[in-house]
């Protein structure tokens, strides 16, 4: 049982995903970005391969490996599509488990926590992955989107100088994000996860940044949880861009659905 509730929490961290420059350091803005913002954050884009070449992506769709920590390394694949879908699935002891969320709500199905029949999503589940849904990322679009960002200052992040980002978004969670000051691109992202029961530090490291047909995405990505041991990864194995998704991909079967969306108990 132990090995099965350490799989629940890596999953939902999972998914649970970027030169010093004359700032106007610790301004925050709200309601719209401040130059130095938005110069930062168009860096980023571009660096991560151009708006253009993001905009004209639909769905996308990423393959590869979690560590789920004690050596459980389990095949995964998650599929997202425009607007904010997103379908997670991942086997283990031979069972596949899905998480999907989608305009209307979310809902799981974990066989190996012995729970065989599709549910809603509790509250939590379902904004902490709502949250990470976009296609683009955190950045892209953020002043669209309702965010506030405020620059906090450089930090030194594995050696290399960062520039710190507070992201605030519009329900008020926030996240914490340090870019390369010479690249521009996401070394390292904070937030705060309820997980058992508790509000966690999550970081996670992105490394391994490559190229896939004109987008920048990083391949491998280190994970540690607040009062913790260890770390545990994810790598991207294969990136498929514009792969054909049906919608029904993203729905709750209703043939043995749940009771709705949001909210349940877990």
């Amino acid at each position: 049982m132990k090995s099965k509730t350490i799989l629940g929490i890596a999953a939902v961290t999972a998914i649970a995903v970027f030169a010093a420059w004359a700032l106007d350091i610790g301004h925050s803005i709200t309601g719209g970005h401040s130059r130095a913002v938005k110069s930062l954050i168009a860096r980023n884009i571009e660096a991560r391969g151009g708006a253009n070449a993001w905009r004209s992506v639909t769905s996308l769709r990423l393959a590869g490996q979690m560590d789920l920590g004690q050596g459980m390394h389990v095949p995964y694949t998650i599929d997202q599509k425009r607007p904010s879908r997103m379908c997670l699935e991942f086997e283990f002891e031979k069972q596949m488990a899905t998480q999907c969320v989608a305009e209307g709500g979310g809902w799981k199905l974990l066989p190996y926590l012995g729970r065989n029949v599709p549910e809603a999503m509790t509250t939590d589940e379902l904004r902490a992955m709502s949250e990470s849904a976009s296609i683009d990322g955190l950045l892209f679009d953020s002043e669209r989107r309702g965010y506030t960002i405020e620059i906090l200052g450089h930090e030194q992040v594995q050696g290399r100088d960062t520039v710190k980002l507070e992201v605030t978004l519009p329900a008020g969670s926030k996240r914490w994000v340090y870019l390369d000051a010479e690249t521009a691109l996401e070394v390292r992202m904070d937030s705060l996860r309820k997980l058992r029961g508790r509000e966690r530090l999550v970081e996670t490291y992105y490394y391994d940044w490559r190229e896939t047909d004109g987008l920048l995405i990083s391949r491998r990505q280190v994970t540690t949880t607040d009062g913790m041991e260890g770390s545990n990864f994810l790598t991207v194995e294969n990136v498929a861009v514009n792969p054909p998704v049906d919608d029904e991909r993203f729905r709750m079967p209703l043939a043995e659905a749940g009771n709705g969306s949001g909210g349940n108990a877990s």
